[in-house]
């Protein structure tokens, strides 16, 4: 897995992790850009997401074995704050449960933290065949991308990496789908915050099952917008939004 850096070597660590389908430079690369300034900024590249290697995203637990790598021999297993977009903020919440880094702040935009049984069977199939119909350069049918993303909200196809490969996206599915929340996380005292858009659902119910489990998360809903449409379409307000919760 590669990472990449920017900003001060002395400045405090900001870990963020990208989200399913996408990649680190189409997910973070500006926010990464307006962090440094202030922040020493870690990009985790997942496998099977990273066009410059050809590893094949397997599962969540090795991606999160790799991450805790890296940031134990790099960082001595403590970052400032730990972020992620989608599968990336599952990534974050499984990072949490295995104990092996510490973050004073967390940052949870639009997890994947509901098992969907026999649901995740057409999410999968819708996901892989939207991929594959981008990779011949087909958009999907903005039917698809509303059931999916939120009403409206078509810019976030912009943030799909078309050079994922069949078992990444399954496993990576799988992953994203069958994710089940650790009765471990009661143990968390980060700062953390759920970010995500009113036109969501199944983060929406994702917040209300994590609450049981980190009753001092405070949750965001911002106005009017599905999966990832705040950080396509409104990055400024992404990032200034990031910045006051780092700073807090």
């Amino acid at each position: 897995m590669n990472f990449l850096l920017c900003g001060d070597r002395s400045a405090p660590a900001v870990l963020l992790i990208h989200g399913l389908g996408t990649t680190a430079e189409l997910c973070y690369y500006r926010v990464a850009r307006s962090l440094g300034r202030k922040y020493r900024v870690i990009l985790a590249c997942l496998d099977g997401h990273d066009p410059r290697s050809d590893a094949v995203f397997e599962s969540l637990d090795l991606c999160c074995e790799k991450i805790e790598r890296y940031i134990g021999s790099r960082f001595g297993g403590s970052v400032y704050a730990l972020g992620g977009f989608s599968l990336g903020a599952t990534a974050v919440l499984e990072l949490v449960k295995r104990g092996n880094i510490s973050a004073e702040k967390l940052l949870l935009d639009s997890p994947c933290t509901s098992d969907l049984g026999l649901m995740k069977i057409p999410y999968t199939l819708f996901y892989t065949k939207g991929l594959q119909a981008m990779q011949i350069g087909i958009k999907p049918p903005n039917i698809l991308t509303d059931k999916l993303f939120g009403e409206g909200n078509h810019a976030v196809c912009e943030l799909m990496y078309k050079g994922e490969d069949a078992a990444s996206a399954q496993n990576a599915c799988s992953a994203a789908y069958g994710y089940k929340i650790s009765r471990k996380l009661k143990g968390c005292s980060a700062d953390v915050q759920f970010w995500c858009g009113s036109r969501e659902k199944a983060p929406k119910k994702a917040a209300r099952k994590l609450e049981k489990y980190i009753p001092a998360m405070k949750v965001r809903v911002f106005k009017d917008l599905g999966v990832g449409q705040m950080l396509c379409d409104h990055e400024r307000a992404y990032i200034r939004e990031m910045k006051r919760f780092l700073q807090a």
